[in-house]
């Protein structure tokens, strides 16, 4: 295996403290529901990377944790009530499909958590969609709650949001797990960009991409921001250099096309899983760009079995045959 592999980071320290400060609000809201979803995500996804790495005879090391921020994300994207079944196979389905098929480990051709959400969808398009209120009594096991159409749908047939603004802003409402808490949101968005682990370029781009769209789909800003996953969508699919391709200014028109992209299907078919869907379809382009920056700007690329691993020291496929040979 070539030693210069790929070039997205590792994930850090803060991208895994923003992801638990979002699973706590999800159970603070749902209760241990909440928590057995996101238990559940996490081990199914290790389960099957073992079994898929096993397969390749590879060895299983740190670096595959990724895998366990995908199951998250995949997870805090569905509704609190979505059956284990249901999570089990989209989980396998995202490890199995979107790491170790279309991919592997750092090196993805679409984002794992996007491809288990579609997967998701396709199956089980009722189930997905159908959201309790926060606040709702949940079992875990057999709940018989009244279920309701989310936040986003209801606005974007009639552009009109219920409710009280601030109650919208912490997430009281009928949305998928972490995705409505908009305040929380945003400010882990500002914590990761400041730390480097949200693409800015893209961020940019995509916020411009949903600017040119708000007068002719009708939009308030701030309501938009709260419905259709559109920030949540930024944060883990769209600005997100470890599961998109492109990181330098190339990033802008991939990020300005997905979220026109992204604006147009809200507008025409009132499709509240847009972002996703939008991030699937414009994949191509951003490999494209990728690919145009790889040209341009000539990255190192590293194996991602090795973490950091020293150029200049690193030992000459003639030194290391030689070193073979001799024991």
């Amino acid at each position: 295996m070539s030693r210069f592999k790929s070039t997205r980071p590792m994930r850090r320290p803060e991208f895994w403290c923003v992801l638990i400060a979002l699973s706590l609000v999800s159970v603070c809201y749902y209760g241990l529901r909440a928590a057995a979803v996101y238990g559940l995500a996490i081990v199914t996804a290790v389960a099957t990377d073992l079994l898929c790495l096993f397969l390749q005879s590879r060895p299983y090391r740190w670096i595959d944790l990724s895998n366990v921020a995908n199951a998250v994300i995949l997870a805090m994207m569905l509704p609190a009530t979505i059956p284990y079944s249901i999570v089990i196979l989209g989980t396998v389905f995202m490890v199995a499909v979107g790491t170790h098929v279309f991919g592997s480990r750092r090196d993805y051709l679409f984002p794992p958590p996007a491809v288990g959400y579609l997967f998701i969808l396709l199956s089980w398009r009722k189930e997905l969609r159908q959201f309790p209120q926060v606040g709702t009594s949940l079992a875990l096991f057999g709940n018989d709650v009244e279920l309701v159409p989310s936040l986003s749908s209801a606005y974007n047939a009639t552009r009109l949001l219920t409710g009280e603004r601030y109650d919208l802003f912490l997430g009281i409402g009928a949305n998928a797990m972490a995705t409505g808490c908009i305040l929380l949101l945003t400010v882990c968005f500002f914590v990761l960009l400041f730390r480097r682990q949200v693409s800015l370029w893209a961020s940019v781009g995509y916020l411009f991409g949903i600017a040119i769209m708000l007068i002719p789909g009708g939009f308030r800003p701030d309501a938009l921001l709260m419905t259709n996953m559109i920030v949540f969508a930024l944060l883990f699919l769209v600005a997100d250099p470890c599961v998109m391709p492109c990181r330098s200014i190339l990033a802008y028109p991939a990020a300005a096309a997905t979220s026109f992209l992204m604006m147009y299907l809200i507008i025409t078919f009132q499709m509240e899983d847009a972002p996703v869907v939008a991030v699937m379809l414009t994949v191509p382009l951003w490999h494209a760009f990728a690919k145009l920056e790889t040209r341009l700007f000539k990255p190192v690329r590293v194996d991602p079995d090795v973490e950091d691993i020293d150029i200049d020291t690193a030992p000459s496929d003639d030194a290391a045959r030689g070193e073979e040979a001799a024991r």
